[in-house]
């Protein structure tokens, strides 16, 4: 019996083999691979078997790992000494300062990432930015310039046509294509 990775590897391999058009819209060429957050060590773990089955469909790889975001902005931060002090002081500096951030971050990335129509960009550890901002804003800034494909590889469910990250937030519709098993 193949495990929950596995037939979430079959899936993705299945998504991945299909003709690319270049027509869709940003939000449209986002593939989320959807699994249970008690898995996310196990995916960790087989991150190479969905580069390689990437790589085996013609398709360039390109990751990118989302969990040094908030310790890179908070480490650079002028005022972290008083917000370890006072975290309650965040709040308002995680909706404007940080959210500016991530999408810099991200869109950075994407950049340097040396990405064409071609690639996969690969995006993982979403779960870093849990509690300190919304998934769904980073991504809605970071698609539209978005030539191939974006994977994200997302703890959580989907369910009549709404992302949970965590299970644990309200979800939000978005175009993307769900890979689930």
């Amino acid at each position: 019996m193949a495990s929950k990775v596995d037939t979430l590897l079959e899936a993705y391999d299945k998504v991945v083999n299909e003709p690319w058009t270049g027509t869709l819209s940003g939000q449209e060429r986002v593939w989320f691979l959807v699994y249970d957050p008690a898995e996310q060590r196990k995916i960790d773990l087989r991150i190479t078997d969905f580069e390689t089955a990437t790589l085996k469909a013609g398709k360039r790889w390109a990751s990118i790992s989302l969990k040094k975001c908030f310790p890179e902005w908070m480490a650079n931060h002028e005022y972290r000494d008083e917000y370890f002090a006072d975290p309650e002081a965040l709040t308002d500096q995680l909706e404007t300062d940080f959210k500016q951030h991530a999408i810099a971050f991200l869109t950075d990335e994407i950049a340097n990432s040396d990405a064409d129509g071609n690639t996969l960009i690969a995006i993982r550890d979403v779960a870093s930015l849990f509690g300190f901002v919304r998934l769904s804003e980073i991504l809605n800034a970071c698609t539209t310039a978005l030539k191939g494909r974006m994977l994200i590889f997302f703890p959580g469910e989907f369910s009549k046509n709404q992302y949970r990250l965590l299970d644990a937030r309200d979800g939000w519709s978005y175009l993307a294509r769900p890979i689930t098993i």
